[in-house]
């Protein structure tokens, strides 16, 4: 996987759904990551393959590990490492903002 990533650029892609119980009101969106991959050698990635820092990530690799190999081109860090706080706190606030209003409507 590292061998088909590196050189090239490509994206993280997380989905967020927000679910207001009781109302069943729902919010969603998607958030868009793109990073980019310098070209190792064949030692290199060895070398990184036998840290085992790659078990578990999505990728086979972990941008929080601070590889200096891997280099966010546009879009959020948080996204890369599984949670985009950004695209979440925007989220928050607009299904706070609509649940306010709604319940100011009922009122």
């Amino acid at each position: 996987m590292l061998q088909l990533l590196q050189g090239h650029q490509h994206r993280v892609f997380s989905g967020l759904c927000l679910w207001h119980r009781p109302s069943n009101r729902m919010w969603g969106d998607v958030d868009v990551s793109e990073l980019t991959m310098d070209r190792q050698s064949d030692s290199e990635l060895e070398r990184y393959l036998d840290s085992e820092q790659w078990q578990g990530k999505a990728g086979a690799f972990g941008y929080q590990d601070g590889l200096d190999w891997v280099h966010l081109v546009s879009g959020s860090e948080s996204n890369v490492v599984g949670l985009p706080l950004e695209k979440f706190a925007r989220l928050w606030q607009k299904a706070q903002t609509e649940l306010a209003q709604q319940q100011a409507q009922q009122q």
